[in-house]
């Protein structure tokens, strides 16, 4: 086994059969493999010069895998990834049952997912398929899944136009034995020819011109009755000789100074395509020439490739696109992976060269990344692959952005300007002028993207601003540098092997560290100016796109010769880039090397130091948590801030210090740190600052139940924030305090008894949190979103869904109070469900990860929710346990949940017949609530009530009681506590024989 490959697996595909200019497909059941050993080709997919995709017919609904498509009767039908893949898995065991755990390891390899994950996934699945009453999907109690529809497999080819059997009347190179991806761009040139006559191939070098305009001249031999001659200009050395050559290549003899009157005489009753490949380098001297003739011969059709445009009278120019790779951001299986033409590529070149290891779906993403990398570039994925051919694949990926990858062979046939990318890129560099050289060199010490400022100002030096300008407009027409397509906004970039290449010439020019200061200034400005919100016209705002080239900046402002302190302003001023995308582990590492610079730097300026303290207690605080060294962090800097007298440093770090007291559950100190924030923004001219204040304030009330005030700070503090202190909030410090006063009002609404009011906050919180984009405030909104849900929607399922949502967006971003709190839900649904013993295992996990997290806001409730379900399940001895676990202080202190942990103390003594006890508990409950002005919490406590009074038969006190709490709703009817309510008032009426 080649180095660097891993182990076959049931999931490992394996090259097969290699389908030239088309698609390798797989249409096996069970163990994907496609092996590639070249003796037979898999037995659903013959060998042709087609296209083949696999189809699996299930029922009405069509599936095609390769394209992760499912279609009815030709309609769309749109299903998430996760229920895609489990219907992928069990349309290979139609009619088996296929167990949980073999659906899990399909589904999630390699990761921990709790059953209740697949079993929403496949709610949504059944509820794509059986939409029309049809039941595909059947749940075998105990085993697992089986898929019932009967399901057959096609397998549907594209052949292409079959080459003409005419000879070729004047030298023409053969075709190459296979090119893959380029069928429908040779069909797209083919007609383009035709119909215009005179057609330049442009693009980057190495990226399949000559093999397209190849393909292209054998395709028309047909056409032109043998009439194509191709004339490769690669070894013409001088202008002069142009036109010599392509004589010479109509076998007529030389016999004057300029050769194109007789070759046009030659021409002139003739109908004949002409190839000229490889333009660039005599590029005048073509055009000239492809012009004279375009003129001189009606029946004459010019096909060019050159890495420019000739721009010669009659002339269309067809830029050939680089071969498309895998989006970054999808995951695919290795049999899914090769219907995309650059992967093709890389698998083809791989058997080629004899490789016939199994590729796994691991192997199948490294080479995605790696032909992205490469751009696409067909002559640089096939040196790649002929490398991993050898060397193994992640050996080969790991080489990649070397210069070691620059001197790959390819093939010994090739030109000599195509058997390395060294060789290829020398080809374009000798090519440019000297100031374009000069701009190229400079670029490469971008990373990753830039804006045409960005390379302006790093690329200018001693050039003027008008050379840089043209020069980089001129490297865009040669295909050297590239607009960057991810970018809605203009950006540019160079491809990765470009810039090694031209960053090897810089070293040679002598010039790296000259250009590498100014590469780090201009960031360090432009940070700078964007912190002190300087965003003009003339001045673009740093945003994810830079992160690359802050990353470079600062590695070599703190290495071996860079400038540690201007490494420190960078550190300083980059921290809203890092913390806004929760990239908090980078940034501690860059903070702590700013702050050990700047403390020990004479003179360095305290606002500095400041600015870097608070990055430095932000990423403590988000990797860590409210720890003590969190909040010791968090005290220096507020004490550093009031020496300072920095007023938004110290409301930051009130904020932060409040935070901690919040998810401790220790709301008294909490509401006490919000008022002395307020009191210091009262002190403000600034509404963002006030707004900040009334915030805290409202928040803290909302958990000391004081609702009614609650709300009255918040919709103040909504009402005079702005916008842009808001976003300058959340760029600090990640947490958006919009959004978290959206999801406060929404649950503060829910206890007031605003069911319906409640849903639009909440609704508005997800819509709102969702468009910023920011991980942190999307797991805010949903957590919210996720305890109302529990509260108030009747439909397990959907509080399902939406726990398993938050659950794995948690832990993509590693936010574990969200992942524990979507536990304890998903637990504490499966309890309600019957299935008591699974559900508490899940609560449990879901409260130790709460605790890591150092998040007891919610524990108290879902305690007292869980002892719930253990009373409902009559596990007595589960129900005392539970309600052991609360703390001290939710007996002693009132709070948003308190009226709540009292009912279920209620059922608790109720289910251990002390009625007494129960309706002490029950009636206490209902009194704090009411002086809360919790309506939802008192008709809960009055339900539960009412249970006790009708066991005493009590009937008519408790209609009475809870007729008067029920018409104090006046929306929300269907919620779970207001339909419960409806139908004990209904009975009661009944038995009571009261009219309606």
């Amino acid at each position: 086994m080649s180095k660097g490959i891993g182990a076959p697996s049931a999931t490992a595909v394996d090259l097969s059969a290699t389908i030239p200019g088309g698609y390798m497909e797989h249409a096996g059941h069970g163990d994907t493999s496609i092996r590639s050993s070249q003796t037979r080709p898999s037995p659903a997919i013959r060998k042709s010069d087609g296209l083949a995709r696999e189809v699996i017919c299930i029922g009405d609904y069509k599936l095609v895998p390769s394209r992760r498509l499912l279609t009815k009767r030709g309609e769309i039908v749109r299903l998430g990834s996760r229920a895609f893949d489990i219907l992928v898995a069990l349309s290979d065991r139609a009619g088996e049952v296929v167990s949980q755990r073999e659906l899990i390891g399909k589904v999630w390899p390699n990761v921990f997912v709790e059953d209740v994950s697949l079993r929403v996934h496949v709610a949504a699945l059944r509820k794509a398929l059986d939409c029309d009453g049809t039941r595909f999907l059947a749940n075998v109690s105990g085993r697992g899944y089986s898929l019932l529809a009967p399901v057959s497999r096609t397998v549907i080819e594209e052949t292409p136009e079959p080459d003409s059997a005419v000879e070729p009347a004047y030298p023409l190179p053969p075709p190459l034995a296979r090119i893959v991806g380029r069928d429908e761009n040779v069909r797209e040139i083919r007609g383009k020819l035709l119909s215009r006559k005179f057609l330049t191939i442009v693009g980057s070098g190495g990226v399949g011109k000559t093999t397209a305009a190849l393909a292209t001249a054998h395709s028309l031999l047909g056409e032109f009755l043998g009439a194509v001659c191709f004339v490769e200009l690669g070894p013409v050395g001088s202008p002069q000789f142009l036109a010599v050559k392509i004589m010479s290549a109509f076998g007529l003899p030389v016999q004057a100074q300029d050769p194109v009157p007789e070759l046009i005489e030659h021409l002139r009753r003739k109908r004949v395509l002409l190839v000229l490949d490889g333009c660039e380098h005599l590029i005048t001297e073509a055009a000239m020439v492809a012009e004279r003739l375009f003129r001189g011969v009606t029946n004459l059709h010019i096909l060019a490739t050159s890495r420019e445009a000739l721009r010669a009278e009659g002339e269309y120019v067809h830029p050939l696109p680089p071969l498309i790779s895998p989006p970054e951001d999808v995951t695919l299986t290795a049999a899914e992976a090769l219907a995309y033409p650059a992967i093709q590529l890389f698998f083809d070149r791989l058997a080629g060269a004899g490789f016939g290891d199994v590729l796994s779906n691991e192997d199948a993403r490294i080479v995605g990344d790696m032909c992205r990398q490469l751009g696409g570039i067909a002559l640089a994925i096939e040196l790649a692959a002929g490398r991993a051919a050898t060397c193994g694949i992640r050996d080969t990926a790991s080489l990649l952005k070397s210069r070691f990858a620059l001197l790959w062979p390819g093939r010994r046939t090739a030109p000599a300007r195509q058997q390395t990318l060294y060789a290829t890129l020398d080809w374009s560099y000798n090519l440019l002028s000297d100031t374009e050289r000069t701009v190229l060199r400079r670029l490469s010490v971008f990373a990753g993207s830039f804006t045409a400022e960005a390379a302006q100002e790093v690329a200018r030096g001693d050039l003027e601003l008008e050379e840089v300008v043209e020069a980089i407009g001129r490297l865009l027409e040669k295909f050297l540098a590239s607009i960057d397509p991810s970018d809605p906004c203009t950006r540019y970039r160079l491809l990765d092997t470009t810039r090694a290449y031209a960053s090897r010439k810089l070293e040679e020019a002598g010039e790296c560290e000259l250009v590498r200061r100014n590469h780090a200034l201009y960031y360090c400005e432009l940070l700078r100016a964007t912190s002190a919100n300087e965003r003009g016209t003339d001045k673009a705002a740093a945003s994810a796109m830079d992160l690359d080239d802050v990353r470079a900046a600062l590695r070599w402002a703190f290495g071996k010769g860079g400038d540690a302190l201007l490494g420190a302003d960078i550190a300083a001023f980059s921290a809203p880039l890092w913390l806004g995308r929760a990239l908090l582990t980078e940034c501690r590492v860059w903070m702590e090397k700013a702050a050990s610079v700047s403390c020990d730097a004479k003179g360095a300026p305290t606002q500095q130091q400041l600015r870097i303290q608070i990055a430095f207690a932000s990423t403590e605080l988000f990797t860590s948590g409210f720890t003590g060294n969190t909040i010791a962090a968090w005290t220096k800097t507020l004490e550093r801030a009031q020496a300072l007298g920095d007023k938004p440093a110290q409301l930051m770090s009130y904020l932060v210090l409040w935070g901690g007291e919040i998810r401790a559950a220790r709301y008294l100190d909490a509401l006490d740190t919000a008022k002395k924030c307020a009191a210091l923004a009262n002190g403000s001219s600034d509404a963002g600052t006030l707004a900040m204040g009334e915030w805290m304030v409202g928040h803290s009330k909302h958990h000391l139940a004081r609702f009614a005030e609650a709300r009255e700070h918040l919709l103040h503090g909504l009402q005079i924030d702005t916008e842009a202190a808001r976003f300058a909030s959340t760029k600090e410090t990640g947490y958006d305090r919009r959004i978290d006063a959206f999801c406060i009002l929404s649950n503060t609404l829910w206890m007031l008894g605003k069911p319906d009011a409640a849903k639009a906050w909440e609704n508005r919180a997800l819509a709102e949190a969702k468009s910023l984009g920011f991980t942190i405030p999307i797991g805010l909104a949903m957590s919210w979103a996720l305890l109302n849900g529990h509260l108030s929607e009747p439909d397990y399922d959907v509080v399902e869904r939406d726990a398993v949502e938050l659950l794995e967006q948690s832990r993509m971003h590693s936010i574990d109070s969200d992942a524990g709190f979507a536990l304890c839900i998903m637990g504490l649904c499966q309890a309600k469900r019957g299935q008591f013993g699974a559900g508490a295992r899940l609560v449990a996990e879901g409260l130790r990860v709460l605790v890591g997290a150092q998040m007891e806001a919610f524990s108290a409730l879902i305690i007292s929710h869980t002892c719930e379900a253990a009373i409902s399940a009559d596990r007595t001895q589960d129900a005392l346990f539970w309600i052991s676990q609360l703390r001290s202080a939710d007996h002693d202190q009132e709070h948003w949940c308190s009226s709540e942990i009292l009912r279920v103390r209620g059922l608790l003594a109720f289910a251990l017949d002390s009625q007494d006890d129960a309706e002490a508990h029950f009636r206490n409950a209902v009194r704090i609530a009411r002086q809360q002005g919790a309506l939802s919490w008192e008709l809960r406590s009055t339900i539960s009530l009412n249970r006790l009074m009708l066991e005493q038969q009590r009937e008519k006190e408790a209609l009475d009681a809870l007729e008067a709490v029920y018409a104090q709703f006046n929306e929300g009817h269907s919620g779970t506590d207001l339909l419960a309510a409806k139908r004990q008032i209904e009975e009661l009426r009944i038995r009571l024989r009261v009219p309606r």
